[in-house]
């Protein structure tokens, strides 16, 4: 979905269009797909402190794309899709034993997204296979999508 070529006006213009024409029939692993590919970077967000996260939008437009980052993305893209219907978003901080990745995790029902790349996990996956430093939970109406 991403490239280091885009520049910000064409990150933005390529969510918006993944957004708008996404398949009716589609699922969250075909937003876990589409963000498969993004590079990650060095830690941007601080993920210990929510009120300083930027806006998913801000997010997009400067291409901060670190672990917790593009976790944002993907939780933002999959409330605006309708894929997912949490009365609040619960993210972890864990330091992932497979990927060697620290950062945030959105997790959903018992299932994870964004532990590793192009995958949804089970919750207990990974619990096993991390160290969870903490938990946020966040009120729907507190994260922009």
């Amino acid at each position: 979905m991403f490239t280091k070529t885009q520049n910000d006006i064409d990150r933005l213009a390529a969510w918006r269009k993944f957004r708008q024409t996404f398949p009716k029939n589609a699922t969250a692993q075909t937003v876990v797909d589409a963000f498969a590919s993004v590079k990650i970077e060095t830690r941007y967000l601080d993920y210990y402190t929510p009120d300083n996260w930027l806006d998913v939008f801000e997010i997009v437009k400067y291409g901060h794309f670190c672990q917790s980052s593009l976790t944002l993305i993907i939780t933002s893209t999959l409330l605006h899709l309708k894929l997912v219907n949490p009365s609040e978003l619960c993210f972890d901080v864990v330091s992932n034993h497979i990927t060697g990745a620290t950062g945030l995790i959105f997790v959903d029902n018992n299932l994870v997204y964004n532990f590793l790349p192009g995958e949804i996990v089970s919750e207990q996956f990974a619990l096993d296979n991390s160290t969870r430093y903490m938990r946020h939970i966040i009120a729907l109406d507190k994260f922009s999508y």
